[in-house]
């Protein structure tokens, strides 16, 4: 995450956000009540278009021992461009797997509206990163992440797991693609 939270979130407010804890309940919500795999997938789906503002998204297996990525599912994103390392990078990898959402926020145009943003979400069970959400480009809309993102971003990355892999985090693949060494 950016080191200066303030600065590129702006300052968190002190008072309750009824409308971020409807966001926030309705997300736990759909996680808890998905069906099976394949319906956890889509309420990730849902989650990161309609509250995070993006229809760009991958989502990569971690692979202890040679530390290594499968690709797992994507929505909006062409794989075969698709480089995860390069796109986190050393010290975001670094992040992610020590548990931290890592944020990158795009250069600003002449409004101050961020042209591009992207976030790398771990997805954690048992206090270990098994999986990275990766979240590619705002829609036009979404003009950068706030401080309730940031909250959704730590409900995903604490509550996705069990419903995509399963309580021991162990699942089939839904979808096959390119794997990632580190």
């Amino acid at each position: 995450m950016n080191d200066d939270k303030n600065h590129a979130f702006g300052a968190k407010l002190a008072t309750a956000d009824p409308m971020n804890d409807l966001r926030l309940k309705a997300a736990r919500k759909r996680l808890a009540e998905s069906k099976d795999q394949e319906d956890a997938i889509d309420g990730l789906r849902e989650i990161v278009a309609n509250f995070l503002g993006s229809e760009e998204m991958g989502l990569f297996r971690v692979h202890r021992g040679p530390m290594s990525f499968k690709f797992f599912w994507s929505f909006g994103i062409d794989l075969e461009n698709y480089d995860l390392l390069r796109a986190l990078g050393e010290t975001g990898l670094q992040r992610v797997m020590r548990g931290e959402s890592h944020v990158e926020l795009g250069a600003r145009d002449h409004s101050g509206a961020t042209a591009k943003a992207r976030v790398f979400v771990p997805i954690r069970l048992a206090d270990q990163t098994i999986a990275i959400l990766a979240i590619l480009r705002l829609l036009p809309q979404k003009i950068a992440f706030d401080w309730s993102d940031m909250e959704l971003f730590q409900l995903l990355s604490d509550e996705a797991a069990k419903p995509l892999f399963g309580p021991n985090g162990h699942s089939t693949q839904v979808t096959e693609g390119p794997g990632m060494r580190a």
